[in-house]
C-alpha cells in the first residue's frame, strides 16, 4: 500500500461539511467517490481538520492509502476530473507511510473574512457582512490569544476535545481592500473556536462587547461571549507539517486592493 498527500480547495456551499454523511452531499464523501472509481476499490480519506457545512477551504491537506499504481499526476487529473467544480484538488503527493494528515501536523491556520456592508447578494456566501469597526482594536485585542490558554470560552458545545487547552501561535486582524481579515494559527482548534473568536473580536471591534479579549478568557465560559459567527466568511488556509516537503497552498488571490472579487469556485445551477 502507498501512501498519498493532496491538497484541496472548496468551496463549501452546498456541502454538509467535510464529514462523510449518509444520504448528505460532503467533501470527504465526493472526494472518496472519485478516489475509489479511480482505484476501483473502496478508498478512505483521511483529513487534517474537518471542516462545518458552509465553511470553507483553500489548505486542505488529507490523505489516502492504495495499493494500485497511479503517478501523483494521474490522481490530480483523475481527481479533477471526476471531482464538482466546487471541490478542486491543487496537488497530489506520494508522501512515505507513516504520514498522518492529521496527527502528523503541527499547526493549523484559519481565515476569516469580514466586509464593512449589511448585505451584499455577491458576497453573503463567502464573507460576514458587518458594521463599521475599529480594525485597529481587533488586531490589538487578538494578541491576547497569544500563547496556551484554556479556550473554554470559545468552545463549542458537542466539542469532543479531552482538554481544552490550546497554543495560539499567531493571530492577525487587518484590512485587505474591501475586506476585513482575520488570521489565527494554532497548534489545534476546538470545535467552533474560530468563529467564536470571529465574533467576539467584531463585538470589540464595533463597540457592542465592553469586556476585553483577556476578560473573556478568563470567564471560561462559554455562555458569556455571545454569538458565534457564520460560517461562510471561514477558511481553512493552511496546514503546517515541517518534516514533510509539501506544496503551499494557494493564497485567496482575490484578496487585494486592486483586485474584484470573483467567488471561488462557484458552480453554475
Amino acid at each position: 500500500m502507498s501512501t498519498w498527500a493532496l491538497g484541496i480547495a472548496y468551496n463549501g456551499k452546498g456541502y454538509h461539511g467535510w464529514q462523510r454523511q449518509p444520504d448528505r452531499i460532503t467533501v470527504q464523501g465526493e472526494l472518496e467517490k472519485a478516489l475509489s472509481r479511480i482505484a476501483d476499490k473502496a478508498v478512505t480519506v483521511i483529513v487534517a481538520g474537518r471542516t462545518d457545512k458552509g465553511v470553507h477551504a483553500t489548505g486542505q491537506v488529507a490523505h489516502f492509502k492504495a495499493d494500485v499504481s497511479r503517478s501523483d499526476h494521474d490522481w490530480l487529473r483523475g481527481l479533477n476530473g471526476l471531482t464538482p467544480p466546487s471541490v478542486q484538488v491543487t496537488w497530489v503527493k506520494q508522501v512515505a507511510e507513516r504520514f498522518h494528515a492529521r496527527y502528523s501536523a503541527v499547526s493549523r491556520s484559519y481565515t476569516y473574512l469580514y466586509r464593512e456592508v449589511s448585505q451584499d447578494v455577491f458576497l453573503d456566501d463567502f464573507v460576514w457582512c458587518i458594521e463599521p469597526v475599529d480594525v485597529d482594536l481587533m488586531h490589538q485585542e487578538a494578541q491576547t490569544l497569544l500563547g496556551e490558554h484554556d479556550f473554554s470560552t470559545f468552545r463549542g458545545s458537542g466539542c469532543q476535545s479531552v482538554t481544552p487547552m490550546r497554543r495560539v501561535n499567531r493571530a492577525t486582524v487587518r484590512r485587505e481592500g474591501a475586506f476585513v481579515v482575520l488570521e489565527i494559527e494554532a497548534n489545534a482548534f476546538l470545535l467552533h473556536m474560530v468563529r467564536n473568536i470571529a465574533a467576539a473580536l467584531y463585538a470589540r471591534g464595533c463597540g457592542a462587547e465592553k469586556r476585553s479579549m483577556q476578560q473573556l478568557l478568563a470567564l471560561r465560559d462559554r455562555t458569556q461571549a455571545g454569538l458565534t459567527a457564520p460560517p461562510q466568511g471561514l477558511y481553512l488556509s493552511r496546514v503546517s507539517y515541517p518534516d514533510y516537503q509539501l506544496p503551499a497552498p494557494a493564497p485567496l488571490s482575490w484578496l487585494s486592493p486592486n483586485s474584484t472579487f470573483i467567488p471561488p469556485a462557484v458552480p453554475l445551477d
